[in-house]
């Protein structure tokens, strides 16, 4: 005669809390190593000088998770999360900071060496005679230009627009010092430079604007694309296939300008909750699994290596067999297990299976819910009775 029977069952509050945590822990151990590995490149880079105060700020709060980690894993998360928001254009104001740092070292340089050349020409002003007197007039004039262009160069707000315009402004400078300054034209000249001068420097700033734009987006992306590689470098690890390919996907639309920080990061919050909510089930699926093998060899059955079905709502397949020929078969789901027990006299197998479940509860912290009988025949009523050999009792959440 036969018992099979299905039963649902789930993992008591508590020890699913501390699977809860310790994924939480080790997920959140992984992003933070990560984040400690940028603030050491940064640091060797010698870029953490140019944004000490954020740095100290992202190391002390990586400190923070990192204490945190084992006392109290959610906290760290958050923390975690906020770290990783704090670091993300941490690199590119490093590098922009650096930037404005050398472009105003060389604005001063450049500022002495014309006060320099200033203070010659004044010098040689001074002893000259009338015709010196027109000459330094003539040189006040150019002077005059001199510093329109240097007021130009000056007038534009970013570094990068400054560097740009460079060669023309650098042009127009050896074109006043070269050429004689006549007083009787300087007020045309003046005109003129004045027209060039915004013809260059709106020229430059356009430019500027584009290429900010672009390192803009492109810093954006690389910061984004260094964010899902941490993420499918996490996954492959732990061998999340599902994560994985969802993580390959976000790649894969880096190149859609619409794709921002935000929605990414969006993005990766779904893929880490259903990441989480697998790694759950199939931790507790292993809970049960180890619990019904411990049991099955306790009632003395010699149990088969424990298979996992292909596709992915696969089931756990576990078959026993004691040396008197009874056997026990259970498919184990994320959320349920079919059981059944064959090849037994009278009621052998109902005695077994009432038996080896209620223990699962009992010392495994494994509850399990309605039963639902699909086959029963304790009693062999009937050797002539056609047999159902893949009928199966369910018992459900």
């Amino acid at each position: 005669m036969s018992y099979v029977a299905e039963r649902g069952w789930e993992i008591e509050a508590k020890r699913r809390r501390e699977m809860y945590l310790e994924r939480i822990r080790n997920v959140t151990a992984a992003y933070a190593a990560r984040n400690r590995e940028r603030l050491v490149a940064l640091s060797a880079q010698g870029l953490d000088i140019f944004i000490l105060e954020e740095y100290r700020s992202c190391l002390s709060l990586l400190e923070r998770v990192e204490r945190a980690l084992s006392r109290d894993p959610e906290q760290a998360r958050d923390e975690n999360i906020r770290l990783s928001a704090l670091m993300r254009s941490l690199g590119t104001r490093a590098r922009e900071n650096r930037r404005a740092t050398q472009a105003a070292e060389k604005e001063a340089a450049e500022a002495a060496m014309e006060a320099e050349r200033d203070a010659a020409r004044e010098r040689l002003a001074a002893d000259r005679d009338a015709l010196a007197d027109r000459i330094a007039q003539e040189q006040a004039a150019r002077d005059g230009l001199l510093d329109m262009i240097r007021k130009a160069n000056q007038s534009l707000p970013r570094p990068i627009a400054r560097d740009l315009c460079q060669l023309d402004l650098k042009a127009l400078r050896h074109e006043i010092e070269l050429h004689p300054v006549k007083l009787e034209d300087i007020q045309q000249i003046q005109i003129d430079l004045k027209s060039r001068l915004e013809s260059v420097t709106e020229r430059a700033r356009i430019k500027a604007e584009t290429l900010q734009f672009a390192e803009q987006r492109e810093d954006a992306r690389r910061e984004m694309s260094a964010v899902l590689e941490d993420a499918l470098a996490l996954y492959t690890q732990l061998s999340d296939d599902l994560a994985q390919a969802a993580i390959r996907n976000l790649q894969s639309s880096l190149v859609d300008e619409r794709v921002t920080i935000q929605t990414l990061d969006e993005s990766l919050a779904s893929i880490r909750e259903a990441a989480d909510d697998r790694a759950l089930q199939e931790g507790a699926r292993r809970h049960v699994v180890s619990g019904l093998l411990r049991e099955l060899r306790n009632a003395g059955f010699i149990v088969s290596e424990p298979k996992l079905e292909s596709g992915e709502a696969a089931a756990v397949v576990i078959k026993a067999q004691r040396p008197s020929g009874a056997q026990a078969a259970f498919r184990v789901n994320l959320d349920g297990m079919t059981y059944k027990f064959d090849h037994y006299q009278g009621q052998a197998c109902l005695d077994e299976a009432n038996t080896i479940m209620p223990r699962l509860q009992d010392i495994y912290g494994i509850e399990l819910e309605e039963e639902r009988i699909s086959w029963r025949n304790p009693d062999m009523i009937g050797k002539s009775e056609k047999r159902l050999p893949e009928s199966m009792g369910e018992r459900r959440k």
